[in-house]
């Protein structure tokens, strides 16, 4: 899938190029992976997946909070001691979510999402081989026009969270 910046009314403008921006330094940031692979890291990406996450966090969260998101890609860099961090940029869909009491709509201003550990699974893996793994931290940006970048990582063993 193309991700194509607008300001939500079809039009690039400054939010655009904020968010080519954000793209940018994401990608020069998963480029310097290359020396992680070479000390038996590794680097892999995902392309043309579907997600939901939060668009708002009000305190009956999930109750109009959260929205379904076509993801271009997410980027898993895993390093030597076996940690590893995911970037993903996704477009806010207009596909509605399962329970229509949790549907949210796209922020007025930019949402960020600062989440901490158990709160999030990773895309990566559920997209690679349909199994569940949480992160330790999750940094959430979503737009107003329906941008979302989202950086998460995880610890070398998995968390177990119940």
């Amino acid at each position: 899938m193309r991700v194509t910046p607008t300001n939500g009314d079809g039009r690039s403008g400054p939010m655009s190029k904020r968010f080519l921006l954000i793209v940018m330094v994401t990608l020069m940031g998963t480029s310097l992976a290359s020396p992680v692979a070479a000390n038996s890291g590794s680097v892999d990406t995902i392309r043309d997946f579907q997600t939901v996450l939060a668009v708002a966090r009000p305190a009956d969260f999930p109750v109009a909070s959260l929205m379904r998101a076509d993801c271009a890609f997410v980027v898993r860099v895993e390093h030597p001691d076996g940690s590893a961090r995911e970037t993903q940029v996704c477009q806010l869909s207009d596909e509605p979510v399962m329970i229509p009491a949790f549907q949210g709509a796209p922020p007025t201003r930019a949402f960020i999402d600062l989440v901490g550990p158990c709160a999030w699974f990773s895309d990566y893996w559920f997209n690679k081989n349909g199994t569940d793994v949480l992160a330790s931290s999750v940094r959430l940006l979503v737009t107003p026009s329906g941008h979302v970048v989202v950086t998460s990582t995880y610890p070398a063993e998995p968390l177990s969270c119940e």
